[in-house]
C-alpha cells in the first residue's frame, strides 16, 4: 500500500510559482515517508499552471525525489504531447492525465483517443486522474479496457464502491483520492492520494503503519482525528486552507494560492489558526502514543 501526497503549488504574492518553497514542501513530505507525490493535481492547482510551470515545478520536485506522478492533463493535446516528451529526461514513477473537461457531452470514443495518444506516446508508466465531479466524465472500468495500456488510477470519489470496481475488473492500481477515505483505501486498495497529507504527512503514514500491522482499530482512531483537520479546512474553505495549515502542523511556509484560488483573509487566518492549535494537541498525542517517527 502506498501514501500518495498531492502536492501544493506555492506562489508568491505575485502568482508566480515559488520553487524554492516547493523545494522545501517536497522534501518534508519525503523526510516524513510519504511513498510518492503526485505533481499538478487539483491541490497542486494543475488547470491553472501554463505547460513550463508544470516543467518547472516537475524539474523542481525532481531535484528532492524521483518517486513523482507527473500530471501533465489539459484541454491542448499538442501541449500535453509536449509535457509527456520533456519528462522522458526524467526517471519517474508515471504520468497521470485528467480526462478532457469543460465541454459538455464528450463522447466516450473521443476521450479513449485522447488517453490513446498519452499512452502511445509515453515514456512512462500512465495513470487515468479520474476525478467525475470536476471533469463531468467517468472513465469507466469499461473504457479503461478500450484505452489499453494504462497502469493505474486515481479515482477521486466519495463512493468507495466506485473504486473498488476497478480492482473487480481490470488488473491496474487502484488509489482513491478522497480525503475521507485514507483507511478504507490502505486497506481494500493499493493505497490513497489524499490532499490533507500536505499537512499531516505523519497521521497518513502512521495510518499505513497500523494498517500493515493488522491494528484497523487504532488507525480508525487516526483516521477520527484526520477527519477533523478536514472539516476545519473545508470550513474556511479546503483549497486555500491548505497553506495555512502547512505553516500551523509542519512549521514552514508554502506561499499563497493562485486565484481564482484566493488565499484567506486574516481574519479567517486568524480564525482557523486557533481552532488547529486546538486541534493539534491531538495530533501531537496520536504521534506520542504511537511513538511516531518517519
Amino acid at each position: 500500500m502506498e501514501v500518495i501526497v498531492p502536492i501544493v503549488t506555492p506562489f508568491t504574492r505575485d502568482n508566480a510559482l515559488d520553487k524554492a518553497k516547493l523545494k522545501e514542501h517536497a522534501e518534508n513530505l519525503i523526510e516524513k515517508g510519504i511513498d510518492a507525490i503526485f505533481l499538478n493535481g487539483t491541490t497542486g492547482m494543475g488547470p491553472s499552471l501554463s505547460a513550463e510551470e508544470k516543467k518547472e515545478a516537475l524539474k523542481t520536485v525532481y531535484d528532492v525525489t524521483d518517486k513523482v506522478i507527473f500530471q501533465l492533463g489539459g484541454l491542448n493535446l499538442d501541449d500535453v504531447l509536449s509535457l509527456l516528451s520533456f519528462s522522458k529526461d526524467f526517471s519517474i514513477l508515471g504520468v497521470a492525465s485528467y480526462s478532457p473537461y469543460y465541454y459538455p457531452g464528450l463522447p466516450s470514443k473521443w476521450v479513449v483517443k485522447y488517453f490513446k495518444a498519452i499512452v502511445e506516446k509515453s515514456p512512462h508508466p500512465v495513470y487515468v486522474y479520474n476525478y467525475p465531479q470536476a471533469t463531468n466524465f467517468d472513465v469507466t472500468p469499461q473504457l479503461i479496457e478500450e484505452i489499453g495500456g494504462v497502469t493505474g488510477i486515481k479515482d477521486t470519489n466519495d463512493d468507495f464502491v466506485h473504486s473498488l470496481r476497478y480492482k473487480r475488473f481490470t488488473n491496474l492500481k487502484v488509489y482513491n483520492g478522497s480525503d475521507y477515505l485514507t483507511l478504507q483505501s490502505l486497506t481494500f486498495l493499493d493505497g490513497t492520494v489524499t490532499a490533507g497529507g500536505n499537512y499531516m504527512p505523519e497521521l497518513l503514514v502512521l495510518q499505513k503503519r497500523l494498517v500493515s500491522q493488522g491494528k484497523v482499530a487504532e488507525a480508525l482512531q487516526v483516521q477520527e482525528t484526520y477527519y477533523k483537520f478536514l472539516d476545519l479546512a473545508r470550513k474556511y474553505g479546503m483549497m486555500a486552507s491548505h497553506y495555512v495549515l502547512v505553516k500551523e502542523l509542519q512549521g514552514y511556509d508554502v506561499g499563497y494560492p493562485r486565484p481564482p484560488i484566493f488565499p484567506l483573509t486574516q481574519e479567517e487566518v486568524e480564525g482557523i489558526t486557533r481552532e488547529v492549535r486546538e486541534l493539534r494537541k491531538e495530533y501531537l498525542y496520536l504521534l506520542d502514543k504511537y511513538g511516531f517517527t518517519s
